[in-house]
């Protein structure tokens, strides 16, 4: 069992599963050449992993694992699989309180409408918008937007993981009074029909992460978001993504028909949210391990506990990790933009 590529998106893992999975994961771990993590600094290679498998897996361990302790500001379920980043203070007041464990995922979604056009648009309809969120996760960013930054619009979120949407269903949806809906599609072939969304959203979804192309994945993606867009409405866009993969992005949609609004770079409240953040990641992935009883296994349940601390780490850009490192020195920079969709 490879849970780096053969998990399943379209399943949702029961707890017992992952014991199993977790357990043939130890068990496998004499049959292998070379680690795939390392454990440095917990970089997996490109050619090691799907995303679908890695997602298929987190989704649904966070799920599995439920409430975790968070300091002072009590139990929390872990449901913002975001970098994000912290406030920038040129935004203004921050929109999260400082005791919120998860307040950095919030801003990411809180600061994809902070901009003056996005503003605009929404007071000219007063309030009353749809947003498609392309690879929405658990919907807790949905949650947030819909029930705090934007509370008179509607939602749509849609995501490849089972895991994720059931989730959302679960958790999100009944909160919102039919506001909400969660949808499980592949984003770069949505079922929707055109000209449906004021905004579409897209937080941190992996695609663009090939440095300095766009691919055509990507551009499927971007199509599809241009087709679901009204003239006017707009794709607000924030991740951390390689530096040089920015620019042919920008210019692949200006190609498709949309037009730069306004882009800006929060590299620095990126690493800033990573080193704050930094004891609750570590605390977070230790509940994680600790629940999976395939590492109290002798010999290679220490080796491979080792390897998914370092490779979760890793994947939450944790200091230390080589994704972490890609910030600081700029390989990856973490920019939100806006476009909007010509009219004509």
């Amino acid at each position: 069992m490879d849970v780096f590529t053969a998990l399943d998106p379209s399943r949702e893992y029961s707890e017992t599963q992952l014991q199993l999975i977790v357990g043939a994961w130890v068990l496998a771990a004499p049959f292998e050449r070379k680690s795939k993590v390392s454990l440095q600094d917990g970089d997996v290679a490109e050619e090691d992993y799907d995303k679908r498998s890695i997602y298929a897996l987190l989704y649904s361990l966070y799920r599995a694992v439920g409430e975790v302790p968070s300091g002072d500001s009590g139990p929390y379920e872990f449901t913002f699989n975001t970098w994000a980043y912290a406030w920038p203070a040129l935004w203004g007041q921050s929109p999260t309180k400082a005791a919120d464990p998860e307040r950095f995922g919030k801003n990411a979604y809180s600061g994809l409408f902070h901009f003056d056009a996005v503003q605009h648009y929404v007071r000219g309809r007063a309030g009353k918008v749809h947003v498609v969120e392309m690879g929405c996760g658990t919907g807790a960013g949905a949650h947030h937007v819909a029930s705090t930054v934007l509370p008179e619009c509607t939602y749509e979120a849609i995501d490849m993981q089972q895991a994720a949407i059931q989730t959302c269903k679960r958790k999100f949806v009944p909160l919102l009074g039919g506001r909400l809906k969660a949808t499980r599609a592949d984003c770069t072939s949505l079922p929707n029909s055109d000209c449906v969304a004021d905004f579409v959203a897209v937080c941190e979804t992996h695609v663009t992460e090939m440095a300095g192309q766009v691919t055509p994945e990507d551009q499927q993606f971007f199509r599809t978001a241009h087709r679901l867009l009204k003239p006017g409405g707009m794709l607000v866009w924030g991740n951390a993504i390689p530096d040089s993969t920015w620019e042919p992005c920008f210019a692949f949609l200006e190609s498709i028909g949309m037009r730069r609004v306004e882009v800006c770079d929060v590299t620095q409240e990126a690493i800033s949210a990573r080193e704050q953040d930094k004891d609750r990641a570590d605390n977070y992935v230790n509940e994680v391990l600790k629940r999976m009883w395939g590492f109290r296994l002798p010999v290679f349940g220490k080796q491979r506990r080792a390897e998914a601390r370092q490779a979760m780490l890793n994947f939450y850009r944790n200091p230390g990790t080589r994704l972490y490192d890609t910030m600081t020195t700029r390989t990856d920079s973490y920019r939100v933009a806006c476009f909007e969709k010509r009219s004509s």
